[in-house]
């Protein structure tokens, strides 16, 4: 599967709220949410979903086991423009899913996920003087570390 998106804006706005941030679960996994960013945003990632056991049908409480899937992918992307200034250089990363199927007390349908991250490439975002942080630092370091997320959902399209 191939997820790809892309983002401009035509009056190039330049303050942080008006940023098109791609990081986090729904846009680069591998980098916080409000770490890419920028006035044009761009990214793409390569997956492999496969089942790992089907039609499971196991009774646990109210609860029914149906399927369970690995979703292993691989991403790239990156903001441009605006006050964020992280470069030019394409962010990239790896990621690993366990995804399972269930239903709940017969009707409704609903989705597990835990999802770990890597992002392969370290940037630093630089902060005007009008943030404030808890170390006193202007720097902050992205990249290079794991990241997890988790989930209850009803569907995993959007993921």
């Amino acid at each position: 599967m191939i997820t790809a998106r892309g983002f401009t804006y035509l009056n190039r706005p330049d303050d942080f709220f008006y940023l098109d941030y791609i990081g986090g679960l729904t846009g680069l996994r591998s980098y916080p949410f409000f770490s890419v960013g920028g006035q044009q945003t761009a990214f793409m990632r390569a997956s492999y979903l496969t089942p790992i056991f089907q039609s499971i049908n196991q009774q646990v409480g109210a609860y029914t086991i149906d399927k369970l899937f690995a979703h292993l992918y691989a991403e790239t992307g990156n903001g441009w423009g605006g006050p964020l200034d992280i470069g030019n250089q394409l962010k990239s990363g790896l990621g690993a899913e366990l995804r399972m199927s269930f239903n709940s007390h017969y009707l409704f349908p609903l989705k597990l996920f835990v999802n770990g991250t890597y992002g392969l490439n370290r940037f630093d975002v630089n902060f005007s003087d009008d943030f404030i942080t808890g170390s006193g630092d202007n720097t902050v370091s992205y990249g290079r570390e794991f990241l997890f997320y988790f989930g209850l959902t009803f569907d995993f399209d959007l993921l």
